[in-house]
């Protein structure tokens, strides 16, 4: 977090461009309960006036549908069969880009990787959770 408000547009890529008080409130509620729900979110942005652009919004929604839509197609075994590179979807099976099928195989790999280490983290939290809950147990 800076002290400054970005420009709009600017700031990390993948990251939004929040109004630093929006930012600030946030953090706040989520230090305060290690919590906050995306209804809270949403409450706090829309008191600062954050607001996207209606049709930004409305392609941005049927770009989910379609994504859910490709998503669904799966063979047999339940495997998908459409993949996402970049803004385009492809069909695996008939896909003969090797470039393709190579960066599709990455970003897979990538998430999977991120995946992992988040699950490895809940799990080391939860297992200091069962050593707590048994000391309780035992001394009861």
């Amino acid at each position: 977090m800076n002290n400054q408000t970005p420009a709009k547009g600017t700031g990390p890529p993948g990251r939004p461009v929040l109004p630093l008080e929006a930012e600030r409130e946030i953090m706040a509620a989520l230090g305060a309960n290690m919590r906050i729900s995306s209804g809270e979110i949403a409450a706090i942005l829309k008191k600062h006036g954050v607001s996207g652009d209606a049709d930004a919004l409305q392609d941005s929604y049927r770009k989910r549908l379609g994504q859910r839509l490709m998503a669904s197609i799966r063979d047999e075994s339940g495997r998908r069969e459409v993949l996402a590179h970049g803004s385009e979807y492809v069909v695996v099976e008939c896909c003969g880009d090797r470039q393709k099928l190579k960066a599709i195989q990455r970003r897979l790999q990538s998430q999977m990787s991120g995946l992992s280490v988040s699950a490895a983290k809940t799990g080391r939290r939860v297992r200091v959770l069962d050593r707590l809950l048994a000391k309780f147990r035992g001394a009861a």
